[in-house]
């Protein structure tokens, strides 16, 4: 892919984008567990219209250099959460936040949480889009939080104090935002895509004659040898072919 190849809009799939955002999540401090949760913050951010992937590829040193600290949640009152983010972004303590608002709601039938030292604010309005994706229904205080992460409201997140969202539980809620991205897709502009993708390129191993004879389930030795899969790396299970189905009657 060239960024030169068209001025117009790309429109991603998930399953790009995830790719993509994971490989560059893995060059931050982020813990290996955590990053399947954060990638998908910003695929939603992105398919709600968001700071998205340009807010990524902005953000990226600052991403990479931040050293993780999990966020100080305190129960003032039932229901009502205090969350001090110490200075991580918005997708970094989303997961935990949405975490502790869906444990309180089932719990109190409502949950309310501050929200405070957070970079990017505005962005904890992803949690609106990813709230279906948990059993909930997710507001901010100012109102409903899908719109984009640009002009005045954006501005009114940044300029207040603690960023209160709001959450009831919505058993079988649909995900809207995923569903239009699975069918539509997002629109990206193209060389920001080529932007990121060659930055996530940057979390590959290095291509060298070496890496490339050792790549995938055979090992090819210098001199052409091919060595196949040894036993304790073959972790195929071919039971479910060979084993009866209950319910299907022996052929024999």
């Amino acid at each position: 892919m060239n960024a030169t190849c068209t001025k117009e809009a790309v429109m991603l799939l998930p399953r790009e984008m995830r790719l993509v955002v994971e490989r560059i999540l893995l060059l931050t401090h982020l813990p290996p567990g955590a990053i399947p949760a954060v990638r998908d913050v910003v695929l939603y951010s992105a398919a709600a219209g968001l700071g998205g992937l340009a807010l990524l590829h902005f953000r990226f040193e600052s991403l990479r250099a931040k050293e993780p600290a999990p966020p100080q949640i305190t129960e003032t009152a039932p229901g009502h959460l205090l969350i001090d983010a110490r200075g991580q972004h918005a997708w970094m303590v989303l997961p935990m936040i949405l975490d502790a608002l869906a444990e309180a709601a089932a719990r109190e039938g409502a949950a309310m949480a501050a929200v405070t030292g957070v970079t990017d604010p505005e962005e904890l309005r992803t949690a609106c889009a990813l709230g279906p994706r948990t059993g909930l229904s997710v507001f901010v205080s100012e109102g409903d939080c899908t719109g984009p992460a640009t002009g005045p409201d954006a501005a009114l997140l940044r300029t207040k104090g603690p960023v209160a969202l709001l959450a009831a539980p919505a058993p079988g809620a649909r995900d809207a935002v995923l569903e239009r991205a699975l069918r539509g897709g997002t629109a990206v502009d193209p060389a920001l895509w080529w932007a990121l993708h060659q930055l996530s390129n940057s979390a590959l191993a290095t291509d060298t004659p070496e890496s490339r004879r050792h790549a995938g389930p055979v090992i090819v030795e210098a001199d052409g040898r091919i060595i196949g899969r040894s036993d304790h790396d073959d972790d195929t299970d071919l039971s479910l072919l060979t084993a009866a189905h209950p319910d299907i009657p022996d052929a024999h």
